[in-house]
């Protein structure tokens, strides 16, 4: 416990941490600081869930927080899954480390890594919540579908949850030392600052890198993609598959999810029904349709639906899987800086998904003569249809849906996601927007 806490020894918690970069997370976290909940933070594995909290432990010392107020520590690594691992962490810091009875104006923080592997870990937090009104609990917790029941059980009304995904297309570039403006909504009519075409260049060559090796922290300045693709399988995948989901659901056949996996990541951005899968990997449709929540859950996975009024028909209809991160197709895959047009796009119309589905519901629209739109975000007004052409050359041809959509659904707001086209066209009476993927990604 000590080795995890060098600020107990006068060190800095930064000095123990390699290459340690701000999150936008980390702001997020500072909004919950002031509040009586515990906060509970989620996030896939190796997203950098334990970075956000390392940087808000050192952002409560630099305010003045005593080194001794502050708790850190992991239970990934600890063997024993028993409810009195986390009894003894707390209570030894408690009793051993504090300098004095938490109050308000000298508050404890504790920082418990990885929670959801102790055995009725909410009921725990539960009883340190109540008996330590002054302490302040976060938890995190890499599958989400523990962290979820438990708030709806013994934490109600007790906890908040946030997020922590792997990197945006921002981070990315704040990684790589980049320092990119957010530029304007691409529907609010703005142009981007003339400061950008200073960095323009450097952006683009980082889209190129962002949409094969994803956004794993720790794989921004790895060289070559095949070591980013080994960490990815051996840290994220294997960790998480083979080890993190048997221990914490009922998974009895973990090669025959990582199979189900990686046919999904074949599949991202497109039409999927889990009883055609099903076969494929020998194994019946109800198993499959449960092992695909699992995924989701554990966010390895998303499942996009049919944009429609109807709920019912929402949930019958077909679906779309998209992999939450390009790092987890492109390794799966085995895919690299060779990788043809046509998974390119389908990389890009995936990041494009996982980046707006941070902030608000995503669909997509499909009628029953066949006509498509990638992306349908729902607004109080009028529903914004996108449609992601990651392409030179735009045809008119390549707005079909977009107008279709529009005339269905009587939107005056239309946009195509390019490679590199800017501007506008009208097709069928329809004024579409066409921006860079690098704009969209940078405006939202």
């Amino acid at each position: 416990m000590k080795a995890s806490n060098p600020q107990w020894r006068g060190e800095s918690l930064l000095e123990h941490v390699d290459k340690i970069h701000s999150r936008d997370a980390t702001e997020e976290i500072a909004k919950y600081l002031a509040d009586r909940q515990i906060l509970l933070i989620t996030g896939p594995r190796r997203s950098g869930k334990t970075t956000a909290m390392i940087l808000t432990m050192q952002e409560r010392l630099d305010k003045g927080t005593n080194r001794r107020n502050i708790l850190y520590f992991s239970f990934d690594e600890v063997l024993s899954r028993e409810h009195t691992v986390l009894d003894d962490v707390v209570s030894y810091f408690l009793t051993n480390v504090l300098p004095a009875k938490p109050s308000k104006q000298a508050r404890a923080f504790l920082f418990l890594d990885e929670v959801q592997f102790v055995r009725d870990w909410p009921t725990l937090l539960k009883r340190i919540y109540e008996a330590q009104p002054n302490a302040k609990i976060f938890a995190s917790g890499s599958s989400s579908l523990g962290v979820k029941k438990g708030m709806g059980e013994s934490l109600a009304g007790r906890a908040f949850d946030i997020t922590v995904p792997t990197l945006s297309f921002r981070e990315y570039l704040r990684f790589r030392g980049v320092d990119a403006p957010r530029l304007p909504l691409i529907w609010s009519r703005s142009g981007i600052p003339s400061s950008f075409m200073l960095i323009k260049e450097q952006v683009s060559d980082a889209l190129n890198e962002y949409l094969i090796r994803g956004g794993y922290p720790e794989t921004v300045g790895m060289r070559p993609i095949s070591k980013v693709h080994r960490y990815i399988r051996q840290s994220v995948l294997e960790r998480v598959v083979y080890h993190d989901l048997p221990e914490t659901e009922n998974v009895a056949n973990p090669a025959s999810m990582m199979h189900l996996l990686k046919i999904l990541a074949s599949m991202s951005s497109q039409r999927f029904e889990i009883s055609n899968i099903a076969p494929d990997i020998g194994m019946k449709a109800q198993t499959a349709s449960k092992y695909l929540s699992i995924l989701e859950r554990a966010m390895l996975m998303s499942t996009c639906y049919n944009f429609t009024k109807s709920m019912v028909k929402q949930a019958r209809s077909s679906k779309r899987a998209y992999l939450t991160d390009n790092g987890l197709i492109t390794s799966l895959l085995g895919l690299d800086e060779s990788t043809g047009t046509q998974e390119i796009g389908r990389l890009a119309e995936t990041s494009v998904y996982n980046h707006l589905s941070r902030t608000s519901p995503v669909y997509f629209w499909r009628d029953s003569q066949g006509n498509e739109v990638d992306i349908v975000l729902p607004s109080r007004a009028r529903p914004v249809p996108i449609e992601v052409k990651y392409q030179s050359s735009i045809y008119k041809s390549d707005a079909k849906g977009l107008v279709r959509f529009c005339e269905v659904h009587d939107c005056d707001k239309a946009f195509m996601v390019t490679k590199d086209k800017q501007g506008s066209m009208e097709v069928g009476g329809v004024a579409i927007g066409m921006f860079p993927l690098w704009w969209l990604l940078l405006s939202v």
